[in-house]
């Protein structure tokens, strides 16, 4: 799940840098630091999905948002912890389980459909 969550995370992060490749070119973004204050707010730790969609206006179906809703708090918490930050996050937790394991196959299919469309979206 945190590997999958990842690589969604980095597909969105690869759109944003591709969405300010003229502000890096001309030298207006000089660091990794100068980009990620492009979008992310000064209360959140980078990881989040949303923060890029809405400042990039990345269109998204609902399917798509339900996806990066699922997986987000996997980049935030689950590689380095082992229950969510938020209390409610944990009592969700403890109320129905932690999912983990294998995916399913629609899972793999929709998250292998979102990073080709963020790849063709690159494409120059």
């Amino acid at each position: 799940m945190l590997m999958y969550a990842v690589s969604l995370e980095l597909i969105l992060k690869a759109r944003a840098l591709f969405e300010e490749k003229d502000n890096i070119l001309n030298g207006q973004i000089t660091s990794f630091k100068e980009f990620m204050n492009k979008w992310k707010s000064k209360k959140t730790d980078g990881h989040g999905y949303m923060e890029i969609v809405d400042h990039y206006k990345i269109e998204l179906s609902k399917k798509e948002i339900e996806l990066l809703n699922n997986f987000q708090n996997y980049t935030s918490w689950a590689g380095r912890f082992p229950f969510p930050k938020k209390e409610d996050e944990i009592t969700d937790m403890e109320k129905n389980g932690r999912i983990s394991g294998p995916l399913s196959s629609r899972h793999k299919k929709e998250i292998q459909e979102f990073l080709n469309k963020q790849i063709e979206a690159m494409k120059i």
